[in-house]
C-alpha cells in the first residue's frame, strides 16, 4: 500500500491512501492559510520541468538515504478536477492543469511523505513537499534532510551564502518554526515568505492526529 498526503488546500493537507496500482481518492480542499503573496507567484512558471525536477530530487535524496518513487502523473481534466483540486480560489485552481506526486521513504522503508508538483503541462508553478512526523518529532532530522535537499535542488545551492531571513541554514529555520509552534497550543504555524534567486518559499507546520505535518512550498 502506497500512502500519499495529497494536499487538500494550502495549510491543511488531507491524509489519503493510494494502492500500488495508484488508485486515487478525491480530496476536499480546505481554506488556504498560506500568505496570498506566495500563491500569487503561481502565475509564473518555475524554471525547470517536472521530469528534471523529479529526477534530480530522486538522485539527490538517494545520497541522503531517502528513497523517492517514480511520479504519478495526472493530466486529464477529469483527473485534475477529481484528484488535484488544491484551492477553493477558482482562479488559482485554474492554474492547475497538470500534477505529479511521488512518495518518500527512509532508509528502513518507512513512509515519510510526498512531493507534489502542480502547474501547466510543461512547467510546474508550485512544488509542495510534505513530511509527516510523530508526536515526539522523531523524524525531524528527515524533515531537515528533505527540505534542505529540495531547497538546494529546486531553489539554489546558495542558502549558507545568502542566509535569507537571517537563518544560517534551512535546518535552523525549521528549528525556529518548531520551537515557535510547540511553544504554545496552536493548530498551524508558518514561516515568513522567503525570496531567493527569483523563487519564493515558505515552511508550514500543522498539528494533526498523527503528530505534525511539515510542509515546504516553492513557487
Amino acid at each position: 500500500m502506497k500512502k500519499y498526503y495529497l494536499f487538500g488546500g494550502i495549510g491543511g493537507a488531507t491524509v489519503i491512501s493510494i494502492a500500488v496500482a495508484y488508485i486515487l481518492m478525491a480530496t476536499n480542499p480546505t481554506v488556504p492559510q498560506t500568505d496570498d503573496a506566495l500563491l500569487d507567484n503561481m502565475s509564473e512558471a518555475l524554471n525547470f520541468t517536472y521530469t528534471d525536477a523529479n529526477t534530480n530530487l530522486k538522485e539527490a535524496l538517494a545520497t541522503e538515504g531517502i528513497s523517492m518513487s517514480s511520479p504519478v502523473r495526472l493530466k486529464e481534466k477529469t483527473d485534475i478536477d477529481k484528484y488535484c483540486t488544491f484551492f477553493k480560489d477558482k482562479e488559482k485552481q485554474s492554474l492547475v492543469e497538470y500534477c505529479t506526486s511521488t512518495e518518500l521513504r527512509d532508509s528502513d522503508g518507512e513512509f515519510l511523505g510526498n512531493i507534489h508538483m502542480i502547474g501547466s503541462p510543461s512547467f510546474p508553478r508550485l512544488v509542495i513537499v510534505l513530511v509527516q512526523v510523530d508526536p515526539l518529532m522523531s523524524q525531524l532530522d528527515s524533515v531537515k534532510t528533505i527540505f534542505s535537499t529540495a531547497t538546494e535542488t529546486l531553489v539554489c545551492n546558495c542558502w549558507e551564502e545568502k542566509k535569507p531571513g537571517g537563518f544560517e541554514t534551512v535546518s535552523s529555520l525549521i528549528d525556529g518554526l518548531h520551537q515557535f509552534h510547540t511553544g504554545d497550543v496552536k493548530p498551524h504555524s508558518q514561516s515568513n515568505q522567503i525570496s531567493i534567486e527569483g523563487k519564493s518559499m515558505q515552511i508550514e507546520l500543522t498539528t494533526n492526529t498523527q503528530g505534525y505535518l511539515w510542509e515546504l512550498l516553492i513557487t
